[in-house]
């Protein structure tokens, strides 16, 4: 039986890609992806999301949080928390690290967002430091699994993944569309 042709191949896994928005590891101890595999029933994720504007190809409903799907896609319960750029951590955010069974912060810098705020990425990688300093002076929280979920694509998109230092987790993937928070989810969960 005849193999199917290289490029149909390379196209079709290209384009696969492009729709789920190339989720990768891009660092992360054993133990902390392990950890975040094998969370109890019944603990919480604590999923803290920005505000920023819809993707542009997105089909979602303009009222909803862009980062829903996400949310809802994850294997355990979530508790999603959103963020304002602007206004950064607030004691609110922290009041709901003691129940956290894993944090996920997203960093979203994609160019659309970039392009709208130039700070963009300043201001949501200080809320993730404040967040993590927070976790890492809880004694309670030191099995807390604590994960980055940076989107982000364009020219700015190394120099994002390079301004990640202090951080041991990172997932990366290019865009937020919904099939690309699943697949993010998937390639997070092993699932």
């Amino acid at each position: 039986m005849a193999s199917p042709s290289p490029a149909i191949s390379n196209l079709t896994a290209l384009l696969q890609s492009a729709s789920t928005g190339s989720a990768k590891v891009l660092r992360c101890p054993a133990s902390t992806i392990s950890r975040l595999r094998n969370l109890h029933e019944a603990e919480r994720i604590t999923l803290f999301t920005p505000f920023v504007p819809h993707p542009p190809s997105t089909l979602l409903p303009k009222n909803m949080d862009p980062f829903e799907p996400l949310g809802r896609s994850l294997p355990r319960r979530a508790r999603h928390v959103p963020y304002r750029l602007e206004h950064g951590m607030i004691e609110a955010h922290a009041d709901f690290l003691p129940s956290a069974g894993a944090v996920i912060i997203v960093i979203c810098t994609t160019e659309n967002v970039t392009n709208h705020n130039p700070q963009a990425f300043q201001q949501q990688v200080k809320f993730a430091r404040d967040i993590k300093s927070k976790v890492d002076e809880n004694k309670s929280l030191s099995s807390v699994p604590v994960v980055v979920l940076l989107i982000t694509n364009g020219t700015g998109r190394q120099q994002h993944e390079n301004g990640l230092d202090g951080f041991p987790a990172i997932v990366t993937c290019n865009n937020y569309t919904t099939s690309s928070l699943e697949n993010t989810v998937r390639v997070m969960f092993g699932s």
